[in-house]
């Protein structure tokens, strides 16, 4: 670094390049430019700061604070986060783990605790308490962590894990997709039909992004065959995927196809969409007009759905619908998972779809299907057929037939040899 003792900068110049890429230069002047550097003030900051974190993950730190200073209050422990020493918070973590409990004075949930001690250790590491702690690892938490184990254990041996996980939509899924809910000749029909195939085709989360997505967040493409086919664009912020690049790219993250011999070809049907929606529009998701004819050009108003709809937009349909049961949001994404892991997809092919960076994180995602269960019991039993330990593309589908169906009521004079192949 001792070069830089070596050089000197004027401080009455500025570097300035020209916006069409043109060679920069060194231009004598006094005054800042203001069309270089934005000025921004501190709440401005403070807000960028703030929205650095999804909603959804705010709301949950927000419950694991309250949580944990209620527990604080009741047991009249009095801390400063800003100068607690660890070892000193490890023994408050060990006692609020092991005798924390809901307002009826139960255990909570294991997704509960997890959320808790998540929550904790995000408040204070961020401003204003700052501790660049990890309480979840850090050696010095080690006892605590061992109780919050321990905890889990207890309510697992208990059975009162209340953990549930989005049931795929497979049993229900022919009554919901030729209801009249999702039919595409009307303006509500078609948007909740968009949204279904969008969801399902790229594994989406039930709330996630949806109120975000713009009318070029899907782009139009065809393959080296000519089929066409919408991707996701490449720069979609997602909670698996943080890292905005060109929009341009073409995004791996799955595919929907055309159909072209189905009335309710998912492509169809989003094309249908955009061609209804006004010119001013700036998001995807849009409100039905009041009244429009199927002849009119527009069918939706610029004003986007809000949050709330979008996070509505499945139970809504199974009722209408009337399907057994009513389905969350997400519930389409773990039909999406669930369909391609029966089909046979490894878990890498399935990830890719789905956005998940783990093969365990899928796990919760997977319900083993009644054919599934049903052959391995067979095989547990030993009643199984050559056929049923098959794997499905080697088994053969052509009949073992016997030579005298060829040769009813036939007569052979002279010697004839024949070969019939019965494999």
């Amino acid at each position: 670094m001792d070069f830089l003792k070596n050089i000197s900068f004027e401080l009455n110049y500025e570097w300035s390049s020209d916006e069409d890429g043109g060679e920069g230069k060194l231009n004598p002047t006094g005054a800042v430019p203001t069309s270089r550097f934005a000025i921004v003030s501190s709440a401005e900051l403070d807000e960028l700061e703030k929205t650095k974190n999804e909603a959804n993950t705010v709301r949950q730190t927000l419950w694991a604070v309250n949580c944990f200073q209620t527990w604080l209050r009741v047991k009249s422990i009095g801390i400063n986060f800003q100068s607690i020493e660890k070892a000193e918070l490890n023994e408050v973590l060990r006692q609020c783990y092991g005798s924390v409990r809901t307002t009826k004075g139960e255990l909570y949930g294991i997704s509960s605790y997890v959320r808790l001690r998540a929550g904790l250790n995000r408040y204070i590491n961020e401003p204003p308490i700052s501790r660049s702690w990890n309480i979840m690892q850090d050696a010095e938490f080690t006892q605590a962590n061992n109780v919050f184990k321990g905890v889990v254990k207890q309510i697992r041996r208990a059975g009162k894990d209340r953990t549930t996980h989005h049931p795929a939509i497979t049993p229900d899924q022919l009554i919901l997709t030729h209801s009249a809910a999702l039919r595409p000749d009307n303006p509500k029909g078609l948007l909740n039909k968009v949204w279904y195939d969008l969801q399902l085709h790229f594994g989406r989360r039930g709330k996630e992004g949806n109120r975000a997505l713009k009318l070029d967040s899907f782009v139009l493409k065809t393959d080296e065959n000519g089929a066409k086919y919408f991707t996701l664009s490449f720069n979609e912020e997602t909670k698996n995927h943080k890292d905005p690049l060109e929009r341009d790219r073409e995004n791996r993250r799955g595919a929907m196809y055309e159909e072209p011999e189905n009335h309710l070809c998912p492509v169809a049907s989003l094309l249908k969409y955009l061609s209804k929606i006004p010119p001013d529009a700036k998001a995807l998701y849009l409100k039905p007009k009041m009244t429009a004819a199927p002849t009119d050009n527009v069918w939706y108003t610029a004003a986007p759905l809000g949050v709330n709809a979008l996070a509505q937009m499945l139970p809504k349909m199974c009722k209408e619908a009337g399907t057994q049961t009513v389905y969350t949001n997400h519930s389409l994404r773990a039909t999406a998972i669930q369909k391609l892991s029966d089909a046979g997809l490894a878990a890498r092919e399935i990830m890719t779809v789905s956005g998940h960076r783990s093969e365990s994180s899928l796990k919760s995602y997977w319900r083993p299907s009644m054919d599934s269960r049903k052959r391995w019991s067979h095989i547990l039993s030993d009643q199984t057929t050559e056929s049923a330990v098959m794997p499905v593309k080697q088994q053969s589908t052509r009949p073992v037939l016997s030579p005298d169906i060829y040769f009813t009521g036939c007569t052979i004079n002279g010697n004839v040899q024949i070969n019939v192949n019965t494999k």
